[in-house]
């Protein structure tokens, strides 16, 4: 059998198989396919191109990082305070004698 041949016999497949309402699985097993050839045809017919074209492309500019958080105070009331790596010794240790 011819490749054209064969492609043309397994399009008529595919489409009773879409038309059928069944899964890939079950229509195969109904109709004497090998399940895994009925995959590997509704994956070759699915109309892609053979050779991949090209896709718009828009560049954003990149999103600042976020800050790791190096310090969390959580309090038994149920609240945290989560603190970057970059404050002030100073301020921390005055914050603490607040707390």
């Amino acid at each position: 059998m011819v490749n054209t041949e064969r492609k043309t016999i397994w399009q008529g497949r595919v489409e009773r198989w879409r038309a059928s309402g069944l899964s890939q699985r079950a229509f195969a097993l109904q109709e004497g396919y090998p399940v895994r050839q009925m995959g590997y045809w509704v994956r070759r017919l699915r109309g892609s191109p053979a050779a991949p074209g090209l896709l718009p492309v828009r560049v954003a500019p990149a999103l600042p990082r976020p800050v790791p958080v190096a310090i969390s105070l959580i309090n038994e009331r149920g609240w945290t305070l989560s603190l970057p790596n970059d404050v002030p010794a100073n301020w921390l240790a005055e914050l603490m004698r607040a707390l």
